[in-house]
C-alpha cells in the first residue's frame, strides 16, 4: 500500500516509512534511499526526508544517531515485538524523531495502553505494530512507556491474519485492505499518514 504524506513534502526532516509517497518524478529524482515508480518517487527505507532544492533531489537517509539518552517524556518509535495480558514489550530504534543504534527496548503496562478499560494488552496493539510512545520513566531497565494521548498509540499496523497493510475505519478500528479482517488497536490521531514525527 502506498503511504500518503498530508499534501506533498515541502520541508525537510520528515520522518517517514518504506513506500511513502515523496514527490513527482517531474518536480524532484530520487536520490538515497528511494525509488521511482509510475510517475513518483516513494521512500524505499524509514528514514528522515532531505531535499536539495538546487539539484531538485530528494533522499531518505536512515542513519543512526548515537549516544541518545531516552529521558522521561520523551517521544519515541519503535515496534512490537511482544505481547502479554497485560503488558506489551517495544523494540525502540527512534527517540525524538532521531534515529538510534542500538535500540532500546521499552514496556508498557495495560493500563498505560489506553484510557478505556482493556481486557488484555492485544485488545489495544499487536505484534509487529509501529507505535509511538512517551516515556515515562527512564531509570528501569528496560524503560517504562505510556501510549496515553491522542499523538501516541499505533500509526502502522498489518493485518494479524494476512500481514497485509491495514487502513483505519472508525476510533480505534482497522481494517485489512487486502483480506477486509477487522481488527482492534489504540490508534494515533494521525495513523497511516506516513508521517512518523511527532508533532509538538
Amino acid at each position: 500500500m502506498t503511504i500518503e504524506i498530508y499534501d506533498r513534502i515541502k520541508d525537510s526532516e520528515k520522518l517517514v516509512l518504506p513506500g511513502t509517497r515523496l514527490a513527482v518524478t517531474e518536480e524532484f529524482i530520487g536520490g538515497f534511499g528511494t525509488y521511482s515508480e509510475d510517475n513518483y518517487v516513494y521512500s524505499s527505507v524509514t528514514g528522515i526526508v532531505v531535499i536539495d532544492l538546487e539539484r531538485h533531489e530528494i533522499s531518505v537517509l536512515s542513519k543512526p544517531k548515537a549516544a541518545v539518552i531516552p529521558k522521561i517524556n520523551d517521544i519515541v518509535l519503535g515496534t512490537v515485538v511482544n505481547v502479554s495480558r497485560q503488558m506489551t514489550t517495544v523494540s525502540v530504534s527512534y527517540v525524538n524523531n532521531r534515529l538510534i543504534y542500538p535500540s532500546y527496548t521499552m514496556v508498557i503496562h495495560i493500563s498505560q495502553l489506553s484510557k478505556e478499560y482493556l481486557d488484555t494488552a492485544d485488545d489495544a496493539v499487536c505484534i509487529s505494530d509501529i507505535v509511538r510512545a512517551k516515556v515515562i520513566d527512564a531509570k528501569t531497565i528496560p524503560l517504562q512507556g505510556s501510549l496515553i494521548g491522542s499523538q501516541l498509540g499505533v500509526v502502522l499496523a498489518s493485518c494479524s491474519i494476512c500481514g497485509s497493510s491495514s487502513d483505519k475505519i472508525g476510533r480505534n478500528k482497522i481494517k485489512c485492505s487486502e483480506c477486509s479482517n477487522i481488527g482492534q488497536r489504540k490508534t494515533t490521531i494521525d495513523y497511516g499518514s506516513g508521517n512518523l514525527a511527532f508533532k509538538t
